[in-house]
Parts: structure tokens; sequence; C-alpha cells
């Protein structure tokens, strides 16, 4: 799923970096990089992308983040927004939405970079 994700992203212009687990990810960001839009499953190994979230929101409030889950019972949209999540995708989903749900985080990160 990581590498038809940043396939997709590729092909709209953009990079991409897999992390290859939450904490690495954590580190990532922790660490100074340059970052506009995380993605990330809400069930993974060692951390879920609900406490991969929190963390995030520790060190950058405004990074987006776009949830996605095969287990639509685990976290619903509207609590999946109130942890903070910027978009919330139900796995198999079809590239556009995901492409549409990666442009708006994306303009809003641009737009959240340029306020003071």
């Amino acid at each position: 799923m990581a590498q038809m994700c940043a396939k997709l992203i590729r092909r709209r212009g953009h990079s991409a970096v897999i992390a290859r687990s939450s904490e690495d990810a954590l580190a990532l960001i922790r660490g100074g990089a340059r970052v506009d839009v995380v993605i990330s499953d809400v069930q993974m190994p060692h951390m879920t992308g609900i406490e991969l979230l929190a963390g995030i929101r520790q060190l950058d409030p405004e990074l987006p983040i776009i949830l996605m889950t095969g287990y639509a019972t685990m976290i619903s949209p509207g609590q999946a927004n109130t942890l903070g999540a910027t978009d919330y995708l139900t796995k198999p989903f079809d590239a556009e939405a995901f492409i549409g749900s990666l442009e708006r985080a994306i303009r809003k990160r641009e737009r959240t970079a340029i306020l003071p």
C-alpha cells in the first residue's frame, strides 16, 4: 500500500518518503525533515496511526495527516477529525479519492506555512 501511494504521489510531481515504522516517521519529523503531509494506516504494529497522529501533533500541530484504514469500524471519520486528522480514507479507495485528499492536504500545508 505504501509503495502504491508513493507512486501516485510521485506521478503528481511530488516527492514521497516511506518510513518503515511509526517510530521512524516520528524520528524524521523530530529530526527536521521537510514533510508536507503524513499518510498513515490506522492499524500498524507497535504504534497505531492514532498514536502516531498524537505524537506528530506534539511536534507539529499544523502538519496535515491523512489516515486510512481497511477496518472502518475501528474509527469513524468524525473521530479521526476530532483527533486531528486532516482526512480519512477507507480502503479500498480509488486513486482519484487519494489524490484529492492529498491535494487538499498540500494546499492546507501551504496556507499554514505562509501564516505568521
